[in-house]
């Protein structure tokens, strides 16, 4: 009997070709989608669940009291203090410390230089104890005991075979930044790239141990710590602890009075931006996963909602065939399932056309995404049940109904052509799911239009600086750097106009703070101010402008501070003028204490989720990291090529490595940039889905009122009359559907845009907008066909009459 369902099903679906592949096509492209969003969020769900006690791990955190400011990273004294006291209980501890884009020297045994080159992966100096908090799945391998040493680097599989290609890598030597020469111990697996711990090779931390600074005034975001609980602690519980010891060990007192200390779940470091994720800076919030879920659900549901409109309309050509089975002895329960069979077929035929486009599609969303997903359909049990599910479900959805409508027909009426709308629901259902369907196509449309906007406000929005043409050179590590020189020779070339040395740019995502002390005062602010140590031609070279005071000489003796207005502010000053003169001090040491001579305008030193933070921008050559050099953009190659020859130079032993600022600036909005092609694509393919139905249903409705045409075409009526006459109808429903998009959309756009500090304000122009997008295209969808209708010849329509 099932055979015979599907035999009849098959032979049905061949007969109705376009009904057919209309629908196989729009559930095609929503499952599709689906899949294709089910891996990307099955992909970030799974990130840092492999370790083996990944549910025990937590990083700890410092939240700053009276300030949103967050840090990921730990006090550098912080692991050993904790080490030191068993009564806290935890099982194990670790530190790392993170870096990037370092310059690597493959060298000999003589320490001879056979090759260099730059290593923008992530690098992490850790300690054995690394493997006991984050075993990566290597567990069993002992790989901690080669991080005993000084000296000794593991490295990766893919690291090895690229440093060392066919050669056994263990025992050679690297050269990091010129400043360690690095033994090769041993090489482990690839680490998965679905973890915040995306480390090509990790270097003992007994390498830089010695370097690091011993007390609690400095925290860096690339100095982190882990810890395992034991099991039935609490992390409230060992929170508090850890607050409590803290308290009586400490000794500076700022870090006991605005310091809390938390212990953030290893399972929340994907999730969390406010911490920025860990060291793959990857953090994606579990808001914007489900939102993706639920634009998977969406466009299925658009492609549902097809399929029970034109199956249902296509229920008048099917009457008779129901009559018949009827009378024959069929009844209502056999006509579902018979019914339920070709939906089945045509939801098996478009899930495995999905299967394939998700295939061919996956490596495009990959790139964009900048994902490493694969598709391991036969491997992959957790996609396989997902697709079988899937099947079942919209099966049971889509064509439950119709095969219900078609199945309820009353032999009689059936056999007698006397079957019309209201028998197989009226016009009234398929307009709801009309309305539906454009209501989710108007809010696609909506949001992308908002998201598109965002993205440009973030392009043109001053910052407060100049960006354009400005060139970064990293300069080399531990090493001298030949200001004059470099200065000198660089600026012979007319194509290099300016040149600065400095920490950091004005915005990066590199952020260095401190506390800070005010006006000869005793205990330090209740807040902590970032600080970019910077020569005198920074603030011309950025363009950075003064609103009381002026810049310092690189000659000066003494240590002047610039303040930022922002800073000026929160220590209370009722204008500019009356914080120049005033000493302030980063630290609380002499070193960095001296007397405020200038004030610039505010500046984003960060992207533009965040708020203007407070700044000490002030002189230090021992912490100037990189060369900024203003180029004349006509001669851009020139610049960059005497930028080259300059630098090797002055440092032979090193590679020259660069970036354009502009291009650093944009790097913040990355994610947001991704979101929105991805906005773009989904409501194509949503509006694209709908118009397939739309075209079906007026298609549908062309052949059922051909007489009707050709009669009104006989007393009259125009081409105009007629399209109006299939269009007018439409044009309601969407407009209808506007209604309902539009404060739908807007609480959708107003909840994303709340995560922005700086951020477009919604008009009533891109609802608008939107509108009439939808409308132009619902009218293209459904013209041809009625002007099709409109230009038959009446006498063929009527001949029969």
């Amino acid at each position: 009997m099932l055979k015979n369902y599907f035999l009849t099903a098959f032979r049905s679906l061949l007969r109705n070709k376009s009904y057919s592949l209309l629908n196989i096509t729009g559930l095609a492209l929503g499952i599709t989608c689906s899949i294709l969003l089910f891996l990307v969020v099955k992909y970030q769900l799974s990130f840092d669940t492999f370790h083996s006690k990944a549910d025990r791990v937590y990083r700890i955190v410092v939240n700053f009291e009276g300030s949103d400011y967050k840090n990921p990273g730990a006090h550098f004294p912080l692991t050993d203090l904790i080490r030191s006291n068993q009564n806290l209980g935890f099982e194990a501890i670790t530190q790392i410390e993170g870096s990037g884009s370092v310059q690597i020297n493959i060298v000999d045994d003589n320490n001879k230089t056979i090759k260099k080159l730059i290593e923008d992966n992530s690098i992490g100096y850790a300690e054995p104890s690394i493997f006991e908090v984050l075993d990566f799945g290597m567990a069993a391998q002992g790989l901690g005991a080669y991080l005993e040493e000084p000296n000794a680097v593991i490295l990766t599989a893919s690291i090895a075979e690229k440093y060392f290609p066919g050669e056994n890598p263990v025992g050679k030597l690297i050269r990091l930044n010129n400043r360690h020469t690095l033994k090769v111990a041993a090489t482990m697996p690839d680490i998965p790239a679905n973890t915040e711990f995306p480390f090509v090779m990790l270097i003992s931390y007994k390498t830089i141990e010695k370097e690091q600074p011993t007390d609690w005034g400095n925290l860096s975001s690339s100095h982190q710590a882990l810890l395992i609980l034991p099991k039935g602690m609490a992390a409230a519980t060992a929170e508090e602890n850890l607050n409590n010891f803290l308290q009586r060990f400490s000794t500076e007192e700022r870090t006991r009075r605005t310091q809390v200390y938390k212990l953030q779940p290893l399972s929340d470091i994907h999730y969390n931006p406010a911490y920025h994720g860990g060291f793959a800076q990857t953090a994606i919030a579990k808001e914007v996963l489900y939102g993706m879920a639920l634009a998977g659900l969406i466009l299925l549901l658009t492609a549902c909602i097809n399929f029970i409109n034109l199956a249902t309309a296509q229920a008048l050509k099917r009457a008779k065939e129901v009559g018949v089975r009827k009378v024959l002895g069929g009844n209502q329960q056999q006509l579902i399932l018979q019914f339920l069979c070709e939906t089945f077929l045509v939801v098996l035929f478009a899930t495995l056309l999905s299967v394939i486009l998700a295939e061919l599609a996956l490596p495009f969303l990959n790139e964009v995404m900048q994902l490493s997903i694969s598709f391991n359909l036969l491997q992959d049990q957790v996609l396989l049940l997902f697709l079988v599910l899937q099947t079942v479900v919209v099966t049971l959805f889509a064509g439950f109904y119709p095969a219900f409508v078609i199945s309820s027909f009353q032999p009689i009426t059936a056999l007698k052509s006397r079957i019309n709308l209201q028998h197989i629901g009226g016009i009234s259902l398929r307009q709801v799911l009309v309305v539906l369907q454009f209501t989710i196509c108007q809010v696609l449309i909506i949001c992308t239009i908002l998201v598109n906007d965002q993205m440009e406000f973030f392009k043109n929005k001053a910052l407060g600086f100049d960006k354009e043409a400005v060139v970064s050179v990293y300069l080399p590590q531990g090493k001298s750097i030949k200001t004059s020189f470099l200065r000198e020779q660089l600026l012979q070339n007319p194509a290099i106009r300016g040149v600065s040395f400095a920490s950091d740019v004005p915005s990066s995502s590199n952020v260095s703070s401190s506390n800070i002390y005010f006006d000869n005062a005793t205990q330090d602010e209740d807040f902590q101010s970032h600080q970019k140590f910077v020569d005198a031609q920074y603030f011309d070279l950025f363009d950075l402008k003064f609103i009381a005071g002026g810049r310092y000489s690189d000659s000066d003796s003494v240590k002047y501070m610039i303040i930022n207005d922002t800073l000026r502010r929160a220590l209370g000053l009722a204008s500019a003028e009356e914080a120049i003169g005033k000493q302030i001090s980063l630290g609380g040491g002499p070193e960095f204490r001296g007397p405020i001579v200038g004030v610039v305008a505010d500046f984003h030193q960060t992207s533009l989720h965040q708020p203007i933070a407070p700044i000490i921008l002030t002189r230090n050559p021992g912490d100037y990291s990189m060369l900024a050099a203003k180029i004349d953009i006509i001669q851009q190659q020139e610049a960059l090529a005497h930028l080259e020859r300059i630098f090797e130079k002055a440092y032979p032993e090193d590679v020259f490595n660069y970036a354009f600022f502009d291009d650093t600036i944009a790097e913040f909005y990355e994610e947001q940039a991704r979101q929105s092609l991805l906005f773009k694509v989904f409501s194509f393919i949503s509006i694209f889905i709908g118009c397939l139905g739309l075209y079906g249903l007026v298609a549908f409705m062309a052949a059922q009122r051909t007489k009707e045409v050709g009669i009104r075409k006989v007393l009259g009526a125009s081409i105009l009359d007629i399209t109006m006459l299939f269009s007018k109808e439409f044009v309601k429903l969407v407009l209808i559907a506007f209604l309902l998009a539009v404060p739908l959309s807007y609480y959708i756009m107003d909840f994303w845009l709340s995560d922005f500090t700086y951020k477009i304000s919604i008009s009533y122009g891109v609802f608008l907008l939107a509108g009439f997008i939808t409308i132009a295209i619902a009218l293209l969808t459904m013209s041809s066909k009625a002007i099709q209708a409109a230009t038959a010849n009446p006498v063929l329509s009527l001949k029969n009459e």
